[in-house]
């Protein structure tokens, strides 16, 4: 009954688009689902997972074939990678109440790069309760990998070729073009059954559960023993000792970092020979950051930090001895 499962749960996942994955037979297994709703559902193992994880609430109902919001996606996102979101007395985002359950999460994943909302104005928006389309999730997937700066390398000409090979790859968005194809190119996404991307098709929660449970479930979320741990419980994978300054660019809002991040707290330039491009980081006295930059004078171990007012990073000075955690 089990090999029946298993080939009616991928013929149901090749119909839908969602991620190619292997039969496993060490999966955790639990007696009685989570949810009243997931029983027999084809992400119903991946689900489990995230439960026992801790990456998704108790609640009576998973709801799986409801689409998925921006901020249900963002928080499931950061919890399978096994980030505790740190608390503050501001939202990032204007339409994020500071007190609702969804800012910690929200700051960190913008602090973390996964993120960036829609400036208007002078305020930054994150339209947390808009469905979230294939396109733009697959996105916000790869940069939660920390897999940006290898996106950043995808050459526009094979974007535009590989794309060509689908009926609707003409429909992709420019900004979601490079990380669909660099995500198809690795078997993070594959193509529907038949053969197209629908880049514009509403991502449910169980194709999101699937995505996190297969390609961010953190050691610490799996419950491994020998897992690294910051005091705040979040999952690190190695620990660098760094000289660290700082830089902003206040007086131009508009300019971007290397990977084209708009620029805010968080977003840090590294030597790329010794911290990839993309990697989510935590930094002592500093907090969560992204690699997201580069500069001539940042080489080996020196991390330059974005502080948003020049009085701020003149008096950060330069920093010995700087422990930098990092996250992927």
């Amino acid at each position: 009954m089990r090999k029946a499962w298993i080939l009616a749960s991928l013929a149901a996942m090749m119909i839908m688009g969602a991620p190619a994955v292997e039969a496993k037979t060490n999966e955790t297994e639990t007696s009685t689902p989570p949810y009243v709703d997931i029983a027999g559902h084809w992400a119903e193992k991946d689900i489990e997972k995230l439960y026992i994880a801790g990456a998704v609430g108790q609640m009576q109902d998973f709801r799986p074939d409801d689409p998925v919001t921006l901020g249900e996606l963002i928080t499931m996102f950061v919890k399978a990678k096994g980030i505790e979101p740190l608390k503050s007395a501001e939202s990032s985002f204007a339409d994020v109440p500071a007190n609702s359950w969804l800012a910690p999460y929200a700051n960190t994943a913008y602090e973390l790069g996964i993120v960036h909302g829609q400036k208007k104005g002078n305020q930054i928006y994150l339209n947390p309760n808009q469905p979230v389309q294939r396109e733009e999730m697959v996105s916000i997937l790869v940069r939660s990998m920390g897999q940006s700066g290898a996106v950043n390398q995808v050459k526009w000409s094979t974007t535009v070729q590989a794309l060509a090979t689908y009926q609707d790859g003409n429909s992709v968005q420019q900004a979601y073009q490079r990380p669909l194809v660099y995500a198809l190119e690795n078997r993070l996404v594959s193509p529907y059954g038949d053969g197209t991307l629908k880049p514009q098709t509403l991502i449910t929660r169980a194709e999101a559960a699937t995505y996190a449970s297969l390609h961010l479930l953190s050691p610490k979320a799996a419950k491994t023993a020998s897992a690294n741990q910051l005091a705040n419980g979040t999952s690190f994978r190695e620990r660098l000792t760094v000289q660290t300054t700082a830089y902003t660019y206040a007086s131009d809002p508009t300019t971007l970092s290397y990977l084209e991040y708009p620029l805010r707290k968080g977003v840090v330039a590294v030597d790329p020979n010794v911290i990839p491009l993309g990697t989510h980081l935590y930094i002592e006295g500093y907090g969560y950051a992204v690699a997201a930059d580069i500069g001539g004078a940042v080489k080996q171990r020196h991390v330059d930090l974005y502080l948003p007012t020049l009085q701020q990073a003149q008096s950060y000075g330069m920093k010995q001895g700087v422990n930098v955690y990092i996250l992927d």
